[in-house]
């Protein structure tokens, strides 16, 4: 399983980094509030779930702490760096570890590592969903980044 969730990480972190590059390819895409929201959500929720797995307990970041769409790029960058530093180190056994976390509202659960770390995948895969869909309004092509074409392509590194 261990496998599995490292693919679906490398995956993310090319998806994201395909977003990003049109986003920033694009002034439209780089000014948009819309954009810029959903990017700071899609990447806190990344450092919110890591640090969750390490006993920390994050807050979320507010949009306006980041004055530039340049600045969530930054941050993107440095939360996939953090995600594949954690991969790196777990081992097979690591992923049933009960994970113990306070949600934002206050709410207290427990879950395999495994769970949360697909969860936080797909949370991200269905983010980069709307982010597609609001560059096409912008005139802007999306990037192709299911699954299955970063598969066909050989598995590529992220190239930010």
């Amino acid at each position: 399983m261990l496998d599995h969730i490292r693919d679906l990480y490398l995956h993310q972190e090319w998806a994201d980094a395909e977003h990003w590059r049109a986003i920033r390819a694009s002034e439209a895409a780089r000014a948009d509030p819309d954009l810029k929201t959903r990017l700071v959500h899609l990447h806190a929720a990344q450092q919110v779930w890591l640090g969750r797995w390490q006993g920390l307990s994050l807050g979320f970041l507010d949009p306006a702490d980041h004055a530039s769409t340049e600045d969530t790029f930054h941050f993107a960058k440095a939360c996939h760096a953090a995600l594949r530093a954690y991969l790196g180190l777990r081992k097979e056994t690591d992923l049933a570890e009960p994970i113990t976390y306070t949600n934002l509202a206050g709410a207290t659960f427990t879950q395999p590592l495994h769970e949360l770390m697909v969860h936080l995948a797909f949370h991200s895969h269905y983010h980069r969903g709307q982010n597609a869909m609001r560059l096409r309004a912008l005139g802007v092509a999306p990037p192709a980044t299911d699954l299955v074409q970063w598969q066909r392509e050989g598995r590529p590194a992220a190239r930010w």
